[in-house]
């Protein structure tokens, strides 16, 4: 069930402002980094809760396809980070083990997709300084 607004991105928005624009002056100087990483966590998660699924099930395809794979049944929601950490994990110990030595050049351009779509949430706008 979704609650009226604000909702939980908006409300991790206004505590990540206030955790930036207020807390972060009165608080004792030694804690201020430790503030600012409070703030900028509450804004990476607003991110994630606003993108959804869509990115994980973005890469998990692209891994998928990297591996030379595909989906045999699309995940659950719930089952759905597991399966991309397990594609993940293939991928780099077929790297590891020079399966993919011939692909390199592919893999690297295709892994910068993966790559950007965890800057657009993590840091936005990073990517395009890239």
């Amino acid at each position: 069930m979704t609650q009226d607004r604000p909702d939980a991105p908006e409300l991790l928005d206004a505590l990540a402002e206030f955790l930036f624009a207020d807390v972060r002056d009165w608080a004792p100087r030694e804690k201020r980094f430790q503030v600012l990483v409070a703030a900028n966590l509450c804004a990476v998660l607003a991110r994630e809760l606003r993108a959804g699924e869509r990115p994980l099930r973005e890469d998990l395809a692209l891994l998928l396809e990297l591996l030379g794979s595909s989906f045999t049944e699309a995940p659950q929601a719930s089952e759905l980070r597991q399966a991309v950490r397990a594609a993940e994990r293939d991928l780099g110990e077929r790297l590891r083990a020079g399966e993919l030595d011939d692909r390199l050049d592919e893999l690297q351009l295709r892994l910068r997709e993966h790559v950007r779509r965890k800057l657009d949430v993590a840091r936005p706008g990073y990517a395009a300084e890239l």
